[in-house]
Parts: C-alpha cells; structure tokens; sequence
C-alpha cells in the first residue's frame, strides 16, 4: 500500500511538479493540475465553514466534474466521506447524510437546507484551509453502489489508500498529460475511479467533444460501458481511427471487439469489480496484415480459476474465479450473507466462470450464479423471474441471456400463461412490468410461452436449459424466426 498521506496530498505532489500541466479540458477552458488543487484547498475551507469534519458524510448534486473533483479533493484533506449522487432512493438508512451541496447553475435547493456552491468558493475569496492536520486514510472516503455478484444493490466503502492503490496500478495507462475522454455520468464509480488515476498521475480528462474529435484531440483512451460507446458512435466508424478504448462492465463478445478495431487501434475488454478494481485486461489490435488479434494483461492481481474443491484447473478447464490484490474491500455494509459468500479465505468471488488458456489469457465464460450483464447494467435473473410472474395471465417465468454465439447483449424469457389467457396482452404486461422495476434494458427481446419451465432436481430454474433449448430451436430452423 502507498504512503498513508492523503488522497489530495498526494495530487498536489503531482501538481506541484507539474504545475501547468492541463488537468480538465473543454472546448472553452483549460484547467491544469495546480489550478484543481487549488480548488481541492478552497472547497476544503469552505466545507469546513459549513460544519464538515472527519467522519461527515457529504454529498455533491451537480452534472459539473470540476465541482465533483474538488468536493472529492475536499473531502480528502477533511478527512471526511463522499457518497456520490445516484438517485434519490439509492442510499441505505444506515449512510445518513450530513451534508448535501448543489450547484444552484443547474439545481434548485434539492432537500431542505442543502447547501449552495456559489462564486465564494473561488480559490482567490474562499480562507487558506490547514493541511497539516493528521487524516485518517484507512477510514471511510468513497462509498460506491454495486450489484456486481448478486446483481441486487449493495454498497461498499473505500479508503483513501485504496483509491491512490489502485490509482498507481493503471498508471502506465494514466501517464502524465495523456488525454482520456470518460463517458460514465461524472458522479458514477466508472467515472470516479478513472478520475483519480488521472488526477494523481498528471493525466488530462477532456470533455464535450464528439468521437470524430477524438483522433485530431490526440486522445490517447476512450473510457466507457459497451451500451455507452455504441451511443456515442451512433452506427458511425471513426477515420482515421481513435487510439484506443476501454470496455468494463459487461463481457464483450469476439465479433463486437473485432468490429470495434475497425474505429481503435486497440481495444481493451477490461475484467475488473468495485470490490478489486481493474484486474486484467483482453488487448484486441491489428496484425500487419490487418488480421485481428488478442493478447492477454493482467495487473497486479492474482487471478486463479478453480475447481468446487478450491483446486486450480488445467489450462483450457472451465472453472470458477477468484480475485485478490492488496487493495480489495473486506465486505458489504450490511450485508453478512454476501460479504460471506463473495470473500472467502482472502479471495473474492466475482461470481464468474472461465477458463485460463495456455498461453496465460483468461476468457469469461459465463456467470456462476444468477446475475446476467446487459451492456454493463448487472441484472438479477431472479428479480426479473419474480416480476415477470406479477403480470397478468403469467403463471411461471424464467429469464436467461440470449445464448447465440456472438448475439446481442439481451434477456430472453419462458413463460406458462394461465389458462384461457390473451398471448399477446399477457406479454405485453410482462414487458412493461420488467420496465417499470428495472428499465428497458433488462426487459426481454423475446418472451416465449411454453409449457413448463425447465428445473433442476432442487426446484431451482434451469437457466442452462433453457439456452439448450434454444440453441436446438434455433439449429433446427435455418431462419431467425425462433428465439
């Protein structure tokens, strides 16, 4: 782990070395490294004035990534904790707030007494702020929503130590005055995570321009979810060609990262959690030729796929996977029965299987329990099986990711209606019901009646049956008129 110092201290290291290095880029203003620090110093004084201390919980509502950036930096030299803005019902009851602050640009007061970022927290009117008293950096700074092994919400906290940990393990990635484009909403872990790893190692982070800028920016790293870059291309390919980009989130199918060359020089397939950060990482390029290729990187992370008996498999052996650096939490806030599960004898449990190659490469296979990715968004298939059977004229349900071999990032679903049911109005309500509970990413493509739905011996719901299923179907028809 690095030096027990601050989050912000270690940025103004970086800053007070490279003073004029460009931090944060728009198409109208420059900000560079000692400028954000400098602002990380007036936020500090001024949320101090406001009553925060070490051990306050402050939250940011803002679209704004300066201000984002200089609360985080704030409430590092405070030592105070930051649980950013995800939704008004996102926040268990055991995290009160102490304090909320808003930019009144783009907001009005969202709850009573929240508290106004206005023109006196410029560094050139907010008091000089006290650095030098001691901080706990191994409590509490950044609590982060995730539904990464069980797909329902949890949260977990991490350390200012943890963060500058995993921001120096991507810091050949992050290297000074290299320019990154972010894609994730400035207050989601995505974004956060990536953030710092630039603000600490004297990277620049650029905003508001579109993917046809990206090469002429010189944009060394585009950053997002498989559901974001497809927005941002829009169907579009990229001449001459961005550098390179990086997916998390969702494992990304072979043809999908192929098609992706044809706008990046590199593409990064990263495999990672919010419980261990980025873990390793499938490089997709170009030979000479033009044929696609893929290598394999993995970080200072041991990854090891396993056997129900907790022995590693040969190479090439499907198994289960575990994850451990010195840098993971220990557990979910509230959650004994996850946290036992998901962090066994020093290990984390993602919850995926896969296969180790010969040559060292790791290829996710699929999910070990119940959790299925769409385009980033982890969705529980027993959440969406509970929902399904709530919609009129559904008696039985059972959902499972579409299992063609390079297919689209979707749900399918079985259902039983009940008996002298309307098909059509019986689906119809199950679509809009998946909607209404988790949106319409998680809704299925195809919601096909049948008889029974397949279990196994233990009553469970056979989701690998159901892929059988209709891989047979779809064998057996040469057109795409099956699921």
């Amino acid at each position: 782990m690095p030096d027990p110092i601050t989050f912000a201290a270690a940025h103004a290291r970086t800053a007070v070395g490279n003073p004029d290095a460009p931090a944060i880029v728009f198409p109208d203003q420059t900000l560079g490294h000692d400028q954000i620090r400098r602002l990380g110093l007036a936020f500090a004084a001024r949320m101090q004035a406001a009553g925060v201390g070490q051990g306050s919980r402050v939250q940011l509502r803002t679209p704004d990534p300066v201000l984002v950036l200089a609360v985080l930096l704030g409430a590092s030299w405070i030592g105070s904790e930051v649980f950013p803005f995800a939704g008004d019902n996102a926040r268990p009851a055991s995290l009160p707030l102490s304090h909320v602050f808003y930019d009144p640009r783009v907001k009005a007061e969202p709850v009573p007494g929240a508290i106004a970022i206005d023109e006196s927290w410029s560094p050139a009117i907010a008091p000089a702020f006290d650095t030098s008293t001691p901080v706990d950096t191994d409590r509490p700074w950044l609590w982060v929503h995730t539904s990464g092994t069980t797909g329902l919400p949890k949260f977990l906290s991490l350390s200012q130590q943890m963060v500058i940990a995993r921001s120096q393990a991507v810091a050949d990635e992050f290297r000074p005055q290299s320019r990154h484009v972010l894609l994730a909403q400035c207050y989601s872990r995505p974004f956060l995570a990536r953030a710092a790893a630039a603000l600490l190692n004297g990277s620049t982070l650029y905003f508001g321009l579109t993917p046809q800028d990206w090469h002429g920016a010189g944009i060394d790293m585009v950053s997002g979810s498989r559901g974001l870059i497809k927005t941002a291309l829009n169907g579009a390919v990229l001449s001459p060609r961005a550098a390179r980009v990086e997916l998390a989130g969702s494992r990304l199918p072979d043809a999908e990262a192929v098609a992706l060359l044809d706008s990046f020089e590199v593409v990064d397939d990263t495999y990672g959690a919010s419980e261990t950060s980025k873990s390793y990482s499938t490089l997709w390029q170009r030979d000479a030729q033009g044929v696609p290729f893929a290598t394999g990187k993995m970080r200072d992370t041991e990854i090891q796929v396993i056997d129900a008996h907790a022995v590693p498999v040969a190479p090439g052996e499907r198994g289960i996977v575990r994850v451990r650096n010195p840098y993971m939490v220990a557990g979910y806030l509230d959650e004994p029965k996850a946290s036992a599960e998901a962090f066994r004898d020093g290990w984390f449990y993602p919850g995926d299987v896969a296969l180790l190659e010969a040559d060292g490469r790791l290829r996710i296979a699929d999910r070990a329990d119940h959790v299925v990715n769409i385009l980033g968004n982890k969705v529980n298939a027993f959440a969406v099986d509970q929902v399904l059977r709530t919609a009129a004229g559904v008696q039985d349900a059972i959902c499972f990711r579409n299992p063609k071999p390079d297919a689209a990032d979707e749900l399918f679903a079985f259902v039983v209606l009940e008996e002298s049911t309307n098909r059509l109005q019986a689906v119809a309500s199950a679509r809009h019901a998946v909607s209404e509970r988790f949106g319409e990413y998680a809704v299925p493509r195809v919601i096909q009646p049948v008889r029974a739905i397949p279990r196994r011996a233990d009553g469970a719901p056979d989701r690998a049956a159901c892929a059988e299923m209709v891989l047979r179907a779809a064998s057996a028809r040469p057109t795409d008129a099956q699921p």
